[in-house]
């Protein structure tokens, strides 16, 4: 089945949390990703489908707040791209997508009820 329209894709959770108490440097980062598609789907029905995905990436040693400020874009997208984020919630996206697919020629039985 095909379909179209446009994926993008958001980074709409970027959390970083401190080494210490002191916050002397940051030891990890949760990013959250969300693929979103909109367009037709393969019966020509509008159709607007969004899948997210979230994780945590780790720095050891710390880094620093303004390290992570300056490459928080290179960060982001090279964690995404390691875990396949992209692809895997484009497929997602992708899955939902689609039209139900029409039952024809089945037949089918139906059991008489049981006497009780």
């Amino acid at each position: 089945m095909s379909h179209e329209g446009d994926y993008t894709y958001n980074f709409g959770l970027l959390s970083p949390n401190w080494c210490d108490s002191a916050r002397t440097g940051i030891e990890s980062l949760v990013i959250g990703l969300t693929c979103t598609f909109s367009g037709l789907d393969s019966c020509g029905h509008e159709a607007y489908v969004t899948k997210y995905i979230d994780g945590t990436t780790g720095f050891d040693p710390c880094i620093s707040l303004d390290y992570l400020s300056e490459n928080i874009e290179t960060i982001s997208n090279a964690y995404a791209n390691e875990c396949n984020w992209f692809e895997n919630l484009k497929n997602q996206v992708s899955g939902s997508i689609d039209c139900s697919v029409p039952v024809t020629g089945v037949s089918f039985t139906v059991n008489p009820t049981p006497n009780t």
